[in-house]
């Protein structure tokens, strides 16, 4: 009897073992969560979010100039594109700030005087030193597009055109041929034109005309404006017009219209009447070089070189181009022939 409770209590534990056993092997261990099972982990692709294989877009440098370049104040930016790529900021005429927009622009813009000049100068330097360095040749073209405004289009097209002027005047110089074009952006919103109320028409015969015994109604000639005729209705002589002398200087011994150190009368016939037979040029009076017209004698324009005269101040004296000669009679001081 004992052996058969004794068989019978070694089955129930076997029994009891054996169901211990399956247990754990049925059930799924359960895992502490680790680093790589964390979303987004590179070991755990299931859980990892899309690539950005995509790089971002550069940057317009345009649109980053206008925002982290421009000036507080300024009319128009206008981009001047050659293959050295300038942004300049203007306000009325002059430049007032500037972006060298790409590294061709970058290696000249230190031998450019360009801020607080006028637009055709800054434009003048970009372009000869453009040329200097060989991005500009004969056939080329400069590009001028107005990518910013704050002030009316007429403002900047009057400033534009005088930039295009420089480009043909400059361009004549170095003895090249180029075009200059001129663009404005599609997306640009001009400023108002000021409402300025119209003059009277000179051609409506409705019109009223000045009443002459009005006297604020016709003002009086400016007795040192060249352009006024005089009191008696004669224009100033033109000094450099061989067809229109001067009048007589009695003083002078070489007057060819006064009288010669002798007392003799002298036939106007004998004399040029433009450099009163001395034969010498009188506009640069006989030196060959006159005050720049550019920067008035002064060497300077804006805060930089004046480009025409390199900073001399004189330039070759237009009438007799530097031979001191008279250009009328050819230094001879005699009548130049009809």
């Amino acid at each position: 009897m004992r052996k058969k409770r004794f068989i019978a209590y070694l089955l129930c534990v076997a029994m009891l073992m054996f169901c211990v056993a399956c247990g754990k092997k049925d059930t799924p261990a359960t895992e502490t969560p680790t680093e790589a099972a964390q979303p987004g982990n590179q070991q755990d692709p299931g859980n990892q979010p899309p690539a950005d294989t995509g790089t971002p877009a550069p940057a317009d440098p345009i649109d980053d100039a206008l925002k982290n370049d421009a000036p507080e104040h300024y009319d128009f930016a206008v981009e001047v594109s050659i293959n050295p790529d300038f942004l300049l900021f203007v306000t009325g005429q002059e430049v007032v700030g500037y972006k060298a927009l790409n590294e061709d622009a970058k290696k000249i813009e230190d031998r450019c005087v360009i801020i607080g000049r006028p637009i055709d100068g800054a434009v003048d330097d970009i372009v000869r030193f453009s040329e200097q360095d060989g991005y500009l040749k004969d056939g080329g073209t400069v590009e001028m597009t107005i990518v910013s405004a704050n002030c009316p289009k007429a403002q900047a097209d009057e400033a534009i055109q005088r930039a295009e002027e420089t480009i043909q005047r400059v361009t004549e110089d170095i003895g090249i041929q180029v075009a200059a074009e001129v663009h404005v952006e599609q997306n640009i919103e001009f400023a108002p034109e000021p409402d300025n109320p119209p003059g009277p028409d000179p051609n409506d015969p409705n019109q009223p005309g000045p009443d002459p015994n009005d006297p604020n109604g016709q003002p009086e000639p400016d007795p040192n404006d060249p352009n006024n005729p005089d009191p008696n209705g004669q224009p100033e002589p033109d000094p450099n017009d061989p067809n229109n002398p001067p009048p007589p200087r009695p003083d002078d011994p070489n007057d060819p219209n006064g009288n010669e150190p002798g007392g003799e009368p002298r036939k106007p016939d004998e004399g040029c009447s433009v450099c009163w037979g001395t034969g010498d040029c009188e506009r640069c009076d006989a030196t060959g070089v006159v005050d720049c017209l550019r920067c008035n004698g002064t060497g300077k324009e804006g805060n930089g070189v004046c480009p025409d005269c390199n900073g001399a101040g004189r330039c070759e004296c237009e009438q007799c181009h530097g031979t001191k000669k008279c250009p009328a009679c050819g230094g001879t001081g005699k009548k130049p022939d009809d």
